[in-house]
């Protein structure tokens, strides 16, 4: 059965801090989470000069206790109408952010860390933040990214009616694959499994290029549809290929109107729970939310 019990959302208290606060919520509630919310302070980013500063502050002490103390009250009156029936535990820790996301989400073995990325704008959607970037490349939970919370038409996630999950026959397939069909499953979704055929080799003579693409792509989709009839899983199966997996993942998801796209972290790599370059271009690029396990 799948279940959500913890889940992590680190927040600066953005708007789109608040918009993933009510997606959290909705989840939460669906399944009876508890929900932790982290803000974490970078000191590094004050100056404050030792001794006297005159303006009523007589310290650097004074002035980062009144400014973690306007940060408390903020954490304390944040979200509260979007996780209202929810159990929420908040924390506030100063230091160094991704580390500290990381390590928060270890201790409470938390099943989702929920980051609510800022790509606005066309041209900001298609990078990920540093923090965000660093805590997929560390994190051991799934982490739910999105560079479209903005949008006036994002689905919360217990409106998600149709799941993509791309696979590529790693060692993390399997486990990427159960984690998309149970979520599905939990809500009703609709589940296809795709697989994105990688660029012709750079030594392949142009005459057996169109051979070559037309053999890989046989063998990809029979081997897709061994892995999701393995894994016990009913699926959808397409494989796509026109060499840029990235971009070829992003076509598919949009013109299959999929709202919820699943993914192995590990791409490219042979370290698992990495990042790799395609996972990054992909949760960039992606028409929809990304869960990255």
């Amino acid at each position: 059965m799948f279940h959500l019990g913890r889940i992590l959302v680190p927040i600066d208290f953005s708007a789109s801090g608040l918009i993933a606060a009510n997606h959290v919520g909705a989840l939460a509630r669906h399944f009876h989470s508890e929900v932790t919310l982290l803000h974490v302070n970078d000191f590094s980013v004050l100056h404050p000069l030792n001794g006297p500063l005159g303006f009523g502050i007589t310290s650097a002490e004074a002035e980062r206790a009144e400014h973690l103390s306007r940060r408390q009250q903020q954490l304390d009156e944040f979200g509260v109408a979007e996780l209202r029936c929810v159990s929420v535990k908040r924390l506030l820790r100063c230091g160094d952010p991704a580390k500290l996301i990381v390590e928060c989400a270890r201790e409470d073995k938390s099943e989702l860390i929920f980051m609510p990325t800022h790509g606005h704008g066309s041209f900001r959607r298609y990078l990920l933040g540093s923090v965000t970037a660093k805590v997929l490349h560390d994190a051991e939970s799934p982490v739910w990214t999105s560079t479209h919370l903005a949008e006036p038409l994002m689905l919360n996630p217990t409106e998600v009616r149709h799941v993509m999950c791309a696979v590529d026959f790693g060692p993390q397939s399997c486990k990427v694959l159960s984690w998309a069909a149970s979520f599905a499953s939990e809500f009703g979704a609709k589940l296809t499994a795709v697989h994105a055929v990688l660029q012709t080799p750079p030594t392949l003579p142009d005459r057996y290029t169109f051979f070559w693409h037309d053999q890989a792509h046989l063998g990809a989709e029979e081997r897709l549809r061994g892995l999701v009839l393995d894994s016990r899983v009913q699926a959808d199966v397409i494989v796509v290929s026109n060499g840029d997996v990235p971009k070829a993942l992003s076509v598919a998801a949009k013109e299959k109107g999929a709202e919820l796209l699943v993914i192995g972290r590990s791409w490219a790599c042979e370290l698992p729970r990495r990042l790799g370059t395609h996972a990054y271009f992909i949760i960039c690029n992606a028409p929809c939310p990304v869960v990255s396990i």
